[in-house]
């Protein structure tokens, strides 16, 4: 029978976690949660003074459960609390749009091509002339035009033309949520500047270790594009040791991804593991004295806080940092840790700090990957006892790999829809490579003032990297590499990890009870699966997509589709990937066929080009006249199309669209933004109705 007494700080954090999903869940409004908090830690002081006096079974089990209710009404209110938007003052409240406000750079500046982008926490705004006090983080912008490598800084308080505008969700059927994710962070807003919209006119970082870490993370990032002249392997050192991940290939990084190894650039538990494991292999020296171990457990820790320091203190370096200092406590007290309540107590104090980090998707993966490492990686490890060394050291890293994909692979197959088939190989290779890469970047920036050695230790640390990336693009290339398109919903992927909890049950307690849930997860997948196939052998559904500057009309029939696209949205496979794909791969559709709206016609398309170049699309029904240039042809007494579509700006006069009998008028993203929203008013004074994919979302039309 399982024990939970040796867990305690798991139950803590499990019952915190539970009150952080429960004010998710309501909506963010509950309101009560403090009062919550004040009563169930009043009954639980109560229960626990009685059981210490009566010291019976029912009262201490009551004051246990009761001190479980208090922590979930902590997470409750912990929640409440961090939900900014709530407060009087903030953006979402002013009663009308400010001339201007000023803020403060709260955050990393990012580069993009062309921009760079960062985080803006608002202290002030002007409405009707007068300042007020402000709070509320917007989503900030601007261009990246001049000499200089960061048009920005941590720390800087600017002054903004104009109003910020809130956040836009999802225009297209199953698009990533960019919307849900800022809100996450507490962000509602962005702006868009130009140069002539913000003034720097001071400079107050709000956390001073923060600032200086960001400005020593820069230099040693100017550094490392001194010395590496290879763009790619720049960006891979830079990521790789750094965090910065701003000028990675994008070739590379799909590498990367395609072969499950993209946890290697991203600067998080992997990299503080390796610092840890060779600091506590020096460690041994300290274990004879307590000021000894003490003293070892203080450089351990001072080393993990410097590199954290160095990383720009992210929070995945943070998650790590803290956790391994957790060991090192533990370490120096001579304690048993139990690991599960050092990774639980790791989570408490992230979320205290900011509850919104159980919705991000970096902390939910580091620590199912830590808890799959921790808990099946010794199992697996064990079915296979080699003596040969290095067999025994490839088997280990085959097992770490495998375990960690294993504890995050329902996760990934819900927020990814891929799964990379040679992961295992990948790692075995790429993990032993990405670490001595880190250990001879750390050393070579160390050492770079030593004449010769420098620039030596840096051609090392560059050919180290080529020979890692060369070996992703190898792999890449490999028959079948990559599973995509796989579309989960979160409660299959809940069931996947009930699924493997009934498995890792059954096999450790060997109870037929914990096979019959396995049975039963099993048949509920089974039964979702064939449904679902069913649904979509039998679906008709026509879209079209809002892509801006773009023209994407998805004709959906069973399990295959063909695609309606201009040449904007086909030469654009980043457009694609994320307006359209989603959509279709939520539909059953993997690769659509591509019919280019010029050509539609010479490829028996269901489409034909008109005498004056506009096109008729005719399908399951359906009729619909697609103008892309001036009509010239009169529609013939008792013509009629079921819709009208609008595209690329196209010159006429409302009043002539009055000839024409439709239900609706819908205007896609390749028209101008002035153009629609002139067109909004001429259609709104004729009374004539239309949908505008670019302000409402796609237009998605299923046909019975």
């Amino acid at each position: 029978m399982f024990r939970w007494a040796p867990y305690p700080i798991v139950r803590i954090t499990l019952s915190f976690m539970a009150g952080i999903l429960l004010y998710l869940v309501l909506g963010k409004q509950f309101g009560y949660s403090l009062g919550l908090l004040a009563f169930f830690f009043g009954a639980f002081c109560l229960a626990f003074v009685l059981a210490r006096k009566y010291k019976t079974a029912f009262s201490r089990d009551l004051s246990g459960i009761l001190g479980l209710l208090t922590w979930f009404a902590l997470g409750l209110a912990v929640a409440e609390q961090h939900t900014v938007r709530h407060q009087p003052s903030h953006l979402t409240h002013l009663p009308e749009a400010p001339a201007y406000y000023v803020g403060v750079v709260d955050d990393y500046i990012l580069q993009k091509p062309g921009y760079q982008s960062t985080v803006l926490a608002v202290q002030q705004v002007q409405i009707n002339g007068q300042w007020q006090l402000t709070t509320g983080k917007i989503q900030l912008s601007v261009p990246h035009d001049s000499e200089q490598d960061f048009e920005l800084s941590y720390g800087d308080v600017l002054l903004v033309k104009g109003a910020p505008q809130e956040v836009a969700g999802p225009l297209n059927p199953n698009q990533f949520d960019y919307r849900a994710y800022l809100a996450n962070k507490n962000i509602y807003h962005r702006h868009y500047l130009q140069s002539f919209q913000f003034q720097k006119i001071a400079s107050e970082p709000p956390n001073l270790v923060l600032y200086h870490s960001i400005r020593l993370r820069r230099y040693l990032d100017a550094l490392l594009r001194a010395r590496i002249n290879e763009r790619r392997e720049y960006g891979i050192s830079s990521a790789l040791i750094l965090g910065v991940k701003d000028d990675l290939d994008n070739s590379i990084r799909q590498a990367y991804a395609d072969t499950g190894t993209m946890h290697v650039l991203a600067v998080s538990g992997l990299h503080v593991g390796l610092i840890f494991g060779v600091l506590m292999f020096a460690l041994k020296y300290f274990r004879q004295r307590v000021g000894q171990r003490w003293l070892g457990a203080i450089l351990v820790m001072v080393v993990l806080w410097l590199y954290a320091f160095i990383t720009g203190l992210s929070p995945s370096v943070l998650r790590a940092v803290l956790m391994f200092s957790l060991v090192t406590v533990g370490f120096a007290l001579q304690r048993r840790t139990i690991i599960y309540n050092t990774v639980a107590l790791a989570a408490l104090v992230l979320l205290y700090i900011n509850p919104y980090n159980l919705l991000e998707v970096g902390f939910q993966l580091s620590f199912l990957a830590v808890l799959g490492i921790v808990y099946l990686q010794p199992r697996l490890y064990k079915l296979l006892e080699l003596r040969n060394r290095v067999l025994d050291f490839v088997w280990e890293y085959f097992t770490i790999a495998l375990a960690a994909q294993l504890a995050t692979f329902p996760l990934g197959l819900f927020y990814f829809h891929q799964f990379p088939v040679y992961f295992w190989l990948a790692n075995i290779i790429v993990v032993p490579l990405a670490t001595l890469v880190l250990y001879s970047g750390m050393i070579a920036l160390v050492l770079n003032a030593v004449p010769g050695l420098g620039g030596l230790l840096f051609q090392v640390h560059f050919w180290m990297i080529w020979s890692m990336n060369e070996f992703n693009l190898w792999i890449q290339r490999w028959p079948e590499a990559l599973i995509n398109g796989i579309d989960i919903s979160l409660f299959q992927t809940y069931l996947l990890y009930a699924l493997m909890l009934a498995v890792i049950l059954f096999l450790a307690l060997k109870r037929l009870r914990y096979f019959a849930m396995v049975v039963a997860a099993v048949a509920i997948l089974v039964v979702q699966e064939v449904w679902e196939g069913i649904r979509q052998k039998e679906q008709q559904t026509l879209a079209v997509y809002s892509v801006r500057g773009a023209t994407g009309i998805g004709l959906v029939q069973g399990q295959q589709a063909v695609l309606l696209a201009d040449s904007a949205l086909s030469q654009n496979p980043g457009n694609y990937t994320f307006n359209v794909q989603p959509h279709l791969w939520q539909l059953g559709v993997h690769l659509p066929e591509f019919i280019s709206l010029g050509n539609a016609a010479r490829m028996l398309a269901p489409v034909q080009i008109l005498p004056d170049s506009n096109q008729l699309l005719v399908w399951q029904g359906q009729r619909w006249l697609i103008l892309s240039h001036a009509p010239q042809l009169q529609p013939k007494a008792g013509f009629a199309v079921d819709y009208l579509l609008l595209r690329q700006n196209v010159r006429l006069k409302p009043q002539e669209l009055q000839t024409y009998t439709f239900k609706k008028l819908i205007l896609d993203g390749s028209s101008a933004p002035w153009y629609r929203q002139r067109l909004h008013q001429q259609l709104d004074t004729l009374g004539i109705s239309y949908y505008d994919v670019a302000d409402s979302g796609a237009f998605v039309l299923t046909i019975e």
